[in-house]
């Protein structure tokens, strides 16, 4: 196992959820204004010094339940509030988004190619704050200083550690069963095109080298092409590898039609009783009010079947309806008890305080370290 692999999976992940995120947020016509705020907290929050140089530290890979809790966290550090199973499916995403990129590596150095895709991509993210954006770019920089003299072995330890995390995860993408990258079991297909790894020559002889030496030619089942130039490890270069691009924006116009035929959602009426003043209550007692703060924005993020799946973790028997909003509506007048309580649960694991904000990057710090002692 490697001790490495944190910073990788971390980013590779974190660009991923930046990707579906843009991506999601613009079909939801959500305002260019709003869109920026969110990936730049989400970025701020994903790069705070703290929480970077713990991450660097040689260490083992954190388990798939400690990583759902700091994308969790990560992902409500904005103004963006997502109900759970928006939640539930964005990390599901983002896993097989990168299950898929590990797996396609043709070579283990490949890894570190589709991770600079990722950060170039976080790097263009933040171009409208020149103080986050230096930031970026100085995270990159360390990335090339501690991952781009590693040897091929540990490269590939680092990807065979990578594929034990990501092991027994299936979930159907419907963007990927679309393009025939995965088949109906979960499982993805490899394709048989693209560029052959640098020094490797195209598939289709057989030299052989014992007296008298000989060459076989066949045909190749595959098309593929030879790559000659040397990677880039400059921000923006030429990686020779398409993995760690953003897949999602060639199905933008796609999303925003689905989006325009589905029936508008009857919006539930807010009800001033006695319940409501008591959720009301209970969420000033759990320090989360700023669930109601202007300038909140609350989203459910795959009202458009964006996975193939039954939803990661069921909605709980709380009589709730979807507002015009896209956010979570609560029939209180039914007086259901057990709303309060898994609310409450709610409350406690997501919410994150304006004023707070100073500290983001320690407090997902002290939930790694929560979460590593568990």
């Amino acid at each position: 196992m490697s001790l490495k692999t944190m910073p990788v999976l971390f980013f590779n992940l974190g660009g991923e959820m930046l990707y579906i995120l843009d991506q999601r947020l613009q079909a939801q016509k959500i305002s260019s204004e709003k869109c920026a705020k969110v990936i730049n907290d989400i970025i701020r929050t994903m790069i705070a010094s703290s929480f970077v140089e713990e991450l660097f530290k040689h260490q083992v890979i954190y388990s798939r339940r400690a990583m759902r809790a700091v994308f969790d966290r990560l992902a409500h550090s904005s103004i963006m509030r997502l109900n759970t199973n928006s939640m539930d499916k964005l990390f599901d995403l983002m896993t097989m988004a990168v299950k898929y990129q590990v797996s396609l590596c043709q070579r283990p150095q490949e890894i570190l190619f589709a991770t600079f895709n990722h950060l170039d991509s976080l790097i263009k993210y933040s171009t409208n704050d020149p103080e986050l954006n230096a930031r970026t770019v100085a995270l990159f920089k360390q990335f090339v200083a501690q991952y781009a003299q590693l040897t091929p072995g540990q490269f590939q330890l680092l990807r065979a550690t990578l594929l034990s995390y990501f092991q027994d995860q299936h979930v159907r993408v419907s963007i990927f069963l679309k393009d025939g990258l995965q088949n109906d079991k979960g499982r993805f297909v490899l394709p048989l095109v693209g560029t052959v790894p640098l020094g490797v020559e195209v598939p289709g002889a057989i030299r052989i080298h014992r007296e008298p030496a000989s060459t076989l030619n066949f045909k190749c089942l595959g098309t593929y092409q030879s790559f000659n130039k040397i990677p880039s490890l400059d921000i923006g270069g030429v990686r020779a590898t398409k993995l760690g691009l953003n897949i999602y924006s060639t199905s933008s116009s796609s999303s925003n039609k689905q989006q325009n035929n589905k029936s508008e959602i009857k919006q539930t009426t807010e009800n001033k009783d006695g319940s409501e003043g008591e959720l009301s209550l209970l969420a000033n007692l759990l320090g989360t009010a700023s669930s109601t703060v202007t300038g909140t924005l609350k989203i459910d993020l795959f009202n458009d079947h964006y996975l193939d799946m039954e939803p990661a973790k069921e909605a709980a028997s709380a009589p709730l309806t979807k507002s015009d909003s896209g956010g979570i509506r609560i029939d209180v007048k039914r007086g259901d008890r057990s709303t309060l309580l898994n609310i409450a649960n709610d409350f406690g694991e997501l919410s994150v305080n304006k004023e707070e904000s100073v500290s983001k990057g320690e407090d997902l710090l002290s939930l790694m370290d929560t979460l590593d002692s568990d």
